[in-house]
C-alpha cells in the first residue's frame, strides 16, 4: 500500500501545495448525531502557508495511491490554531451537513403527526433530504414539546428513546434503528472482513451489561391516576426505567430500545489496523484470526483515520451488534 491523500479547498485542489508540509491528516467518523471532523496539521516553518479562512469547504480523499483514493467527506473549517516551536498550523473542520441552524434553540410544539413527518419537517427546514427507516416512520406522536431545545437535541432525544441513530450525512437526515448499519441512501453497508494480520493492536472488554434479561417501564394512566408497568423481555434480572411515559405504547418502545442497548453493549472492541478508508461508523466488520470470543461481527461506533509520516492507520471502537 502507498498511502496518499487529496484535499480540495472550495473545489480547488491544494494537494500539491501542502504535500511536503503535511505532518498529519486525521478524520474522525462518529455514530449518531455528533459531527464528523477533520484535522490537518501542517509544518509552518517559514510562515508562508496561506492562513485559511473560516467557512472554507474541504473535500478530503484518503487511500492507496496505486489503486485509488476514497472520498471521506466534506468539511467546513471552523477552527485554526498556530503553535510552536516548531511552528505548525492546525486546521479543524466539522462535517458540512451539521449546519449551525440545527443547533440553535427553538420553542414549538408538535401535534398529531408521525415520527417520519417530524423528521421530514426538520430535514426540509435545514435543506436536507429525510431518510427514515420504515419501522420508525409510522410511530405516532400525539404531542411533543420542544422548549428552548435545538432540533439537533430533539432528534437526539427521540433517537435515544427509540433505539435509533439520527445524523445529517451527505445531504440526508438519517433516522434509522441503531446497529442496522444503514447508509444515507438506505442501502445496507457491507460487512468488511478484517483478519489478524491487518491488526497491530486490539483490546476487547466484556462487562456485565448484558446480564439483564428484561426491562420494565412505567406509563401514567390518566383515568386511574396510577403508574402502570410494562415488561419487555423474559427472565431476571430486570432493569427498570425511572422516567414515566405518557402511554403504554411509548413505554413499550422505550423498554424495547433499552433492552436492545443492554444486550448490544455487553462487549466492546478497540482495534488499530492498517489504514482502511472503507471503514465507517455504523458499518460492521467481521474479525477473524484472533480467538473466540474476540472473532466475530462487530458494529463500528467510532472510526479514526490518520495519515502521517509513519503511514496510514485506522483506529476503531466497536460493540456487539443487535441480536
Amino acid at each position: 500500500m502507498k498511502p496518499d491523500f487529496r484535499i480540495l479547498a472550495d473545489r480547488q485542489d491544494i494537494t500539491a501545495r501542502i504535500r511536503d508540509r503535511l505532518l498529519s491528516l486525521r478524520i474522525t467518523d462518529e455514530a449518531g448525531i455528533q459531527s464528523d471532523t477533520v484535522e490537518i496539521l501542517l509544518d509552518d516553518r517559514d510562515g508562508r502557508i496561506e492562513w485559511p479562512a473560516h467557512g472554507v469547504e474541504l473535500e478530503v480523499f484518503l487511500g492507496d495511491g496505486r489503486t485509488g483514493l476514497s472520498r471521506m467527506g466534506l468539511y467546513v473549517v471552523d477552527e485554526v490554531e498556530h503553535s510552536g516551536p516548531p511552528a505548525s498550523l492546525t486546521i479543524r473542520g466539522k462535517a458540512a451537513d451539521l449546519r449551525a441552524a440545527i443547533k440553535a434553540p427553538r420553542t414549538r410544539s408538535w401535534h398529531d403527526l408521525s415520527l417520519g413527518d417530524l423528521v421530514a419537517t426538520i430535514a426540509t427546514e435545514h435543506g436536507l433530504t429525510p431518510r427514515v427507516a420504515e419501522a420508525l416512520a409510522g410511530i405516532p406522536i400525539t404531542h411533543l414539546d420542544q422548549t428552548e431545545e435545538s432540533d439537533l437535541h430533539l432528534l437526539t432525544r427521540l433517537a435515544r428513546e427509540h433505539g435509533a441513530v439520527a445524523k445529517p450525512v451527505a445531504g440526508f437526515l438519517v433516522f434509522v434503528p441503531r446497529g442496522e448499519a444503514k447508509a444515507a441512501t438506505g442501502r445496507d453497508l457491507p460487512t468488511i472482513p478484517i483478519t489478524a494480520t491487518d491488526v497491530s493492536r486490539h483490546r476487547m472488554t466484556q462487562s456485565e451489561r448484558g446480564k439483564y434479561q428484561a426491562v420494565r417501564a412505567w406509563w401514567h394512566d390518566p383515568n386511574g391516576a396510577d403508574r402502570v408497568p410494562v415488561l419487555v423481555g423474559d427472565g431476571k434480572p430486570v432493569y427498570t426505567l425511572r422516567h414515566p411515559y405518557p402511554d403504554a405504547e411509548a413505554a413499550t418502545r422505550a423498554a424495547s430500545a433499552k433492552l436492545e442497548s443492554l444486550r448490544r453493549g455487553n462487549a466492546t472492541l478497540s482495534l488499530t489496523l492498517i489504514g482502511n478508508p472503507a471503514l465507517q461508523a455504523e458499518g460492521k466488520i467481521r474479525l477473524t484470526g484472533l480467538r473466540d470470543p474476540v472473532d466475530g461481527v462487530w458494529l463500528l461506533q467510532r472510526v479514526e483515520h490518520q495519515l502521517d509520516g509513519r503511514g496510514f492507520v485506522t483506529r476503531i471502537e466497536a460493540e456487539t451488534p443487535n441480536r
